[in-house]
């Protein structure tokens, strides 16, 4: 695990923003995990600007997101699915047809589990950005999920679901369940690169980078892959 302290917020983003340009410059055809948060919203705005200002082109990247919210309206600002439309598929040439999420309108979830393994699994993704919850959670696998475990419906947890209520200005609660990746999917893809600013994710950092490898802290499982990158603000790598 390469374990990346940047100067500050601003840089952290600029450098993961390095990591994905490589990527997509390298590729021809390029699928790319994307994950949502704060942090990687500035992430997507930097690569925003290097489309616009420094012609850094999307147009043969497919995006694949690692979750979606069940139980929100189709047209929900809050869906993962239009937050990444919003962030960064608009901001870009990507094609109309390059954004890929698990569906939780589907009248059979299990079975849309099933499709959006397969088609995650197919791609296959080449580099995967992620995030990391205050719990030690990466995608919304929480605290206990098996490193073994597929794309699935999860139950999020009281802290995940109090965590993500700013993003609920309007004082709505954050759904109760979603559909994620598994851990093991998301070991699959050839490339992690893990961002993550900010005190409030100092303890959950240090216990996935340098903690044991153990469910109990889902983001551990990184120091099981052979490529995978950590970036950090100075706040979040306070604890190491």
């Amino acid at each position: 695990m390469r374990i990346i302290v940047a100067e500050d917020r601003e840089a952290a983003s600029e450098c993961a923003a390095d990591i994905v340009e490589r990527f997509v410059r390298s590729q021809r055809r390029a699928s790319l995990g994307v994950a949502t948060g704060s942090t990687t919203e500035a992430l997507y705005a930097e690569l925003a600007r290097r489309h616009q200002q420094g012609g850094l082109s999307f147009a043969g990247v497919d995006v694949y997101l690692l979750d979606e919210y069940a139980g929100l309206d189709p047209d929900d600002p809050c869906r993962y699915c239009s937050v990444v439309q919003r962030a960064l598929a608009r901001q870009v040439d990507l094609r109309r047809d390059a954004v890929h999420c698990p569906d939780p309108d589907a009248p059979d979830l299990e079975g849309e589990c099933c499709r959006y393994e397969h088609l995650v699994r197919s791609a296959p993704i080449g580099l995967q950005i992620l995030g990391i919850g205050s719990n030690g959670h990466i995608a919304f696998n929480e605290p206990g999920s098996s490193f073994d475990s597929v794309t699935r419906i999860v139950p999020l947890s009281e802290q995940t679901r109090s965590d993500n209520a700013g993003f609920f200005g309007d004082g709505r609660p954050v759904p109760e369940l979603a559909i994620t990746q598994g851990i093991s999917t998301i070991l699959a893809a050839a490339e992690l690169l893990l961002l993550a600013c900010g005190d409030r994710k100092a303890a959950a950092v240090a216990q996935a980078v340098s903690g044991p490898v153990c469910e109990a802290v889902p983001a551990s499982a990184l120091q099981l892959h052979p490529s995978a990158t950590v970036i950090l603000d100075p706040d979040a790598a306070s604890r190491l």
